[in-house]
């Protein structure tokens, strides 16, 4: 269930987004559950590709691998947006070129110490910002990815104890924007981003995602279901798996998984 309270400033949002407007139609809510589960829901009924929920508080949010995303009124911004593909379009690599249209509408508004972290963290200042969350529906004609998207704005006293990793947020570097325009912009970058995947993949994004790719040369473990890699973070690769140098100078690929900072201090 889904409630809804005033509406914020939509010719804010619409001034942000400029040309992109008409490829985005916004609905927001004040408090729901999960707008990918919503959105999920909509998709089925026949929703049209780029309808974007935005909730000002997602009580049952969702990360990857069954992780909960914790959001809090005034204090995060979390959204999902619907976006049709045919089906001549490659699904590897798509939430890396989200990850970079959010980065790159972070950077475009003035925001410093933007990164990426393969394959769906953004963060700043070395800590995880946000996140990416792509759910597909397969079609005869393509797929619909719904694409959610959540990045803390203002550190919130609960998060502390809720959340178990280190995490950072817009106002640690007095970057708060209001959030039509934060919102607006990021829209405006996604479209731009998800167009050209639309015609080329991820190989077109690559270069721009490694200028951006925070951890690049530092040591690294991949954690799969059943296994652990270890070894230096090297680049993103132009089909969006993960290129990981190992100790005995082997170069492995790495397509799926999460990868996570290991510290080791005889490095």
């Amino acid at each position: 269930m889904c409630s809804t309270r005033s509406q914020p400033d939509f010719t804010a949002l619409e001034g942000a987004l400029g040309e992109a407007a008409a490829s985005f139609s916004v609905e927001y809510l004040a408090r729901c559950t999960s707008t990918n589960a919503l959105l999920l829901r909509y998709a089925a009924e026949g929703a049209r590709t780029g309808l974007t929920l935005w909730a000002e508080e997602q009580t049952a949010g969702r990360g990857r691998r069954g992780r909960r995303w914790h959001s809090a009124p005034g204090h995060s911004l979390t959204f999902s947006v619907l976006w049709q593909f045919g089906k001549q379009v490659p699904v590897s690599g798509l939430s890396l070129a989200v990850g970079l249209a959010v980065a790159e509408a972070l950077q475009e508004l003035g925001c410093e110490g933007v990164g990426l972290k393969w394959p769906n963290d953004i963060w700043l200042l070395g800590h995880k910002l946000g996140g990416v969350l792509t759910e597909l529906v397969f079609e005869k004609d393509g797929f619909q990815a719904v694409i959610g998207i959540g990045l803390n704005v203002r550190r919130h006293p609960a998060w502390e104890a809720d959340i178990e990793q280190t995490f950072e947020t817009l106002d640690a570097v007095a970057f708060v924007p209001s959030r039509e325009v934060l919102l607006g912009t990021i829209l405006k970058h996604l479209g731009d981003s998800l167009g050209v995947f639309e015609r080329g993949g991820f190989e077109p994004l690559c270069r721009r995602w490694n200028q951006l790719n925070a951890l690049y040369g530092l040591p690294v473990r991949v954690l799969a279901e059943r296994s652990e890699l270890t070894g230096v973070c090297g680049k993103a690769l132009p089909c969006g798996a993960l290129e990981l140098m190992q100790d005995d100078g082997a170069r492995v690929e790495v397509s799926s998984g999460d990868v996570s900072l290991r510290i080791d201090t005889n490095l």
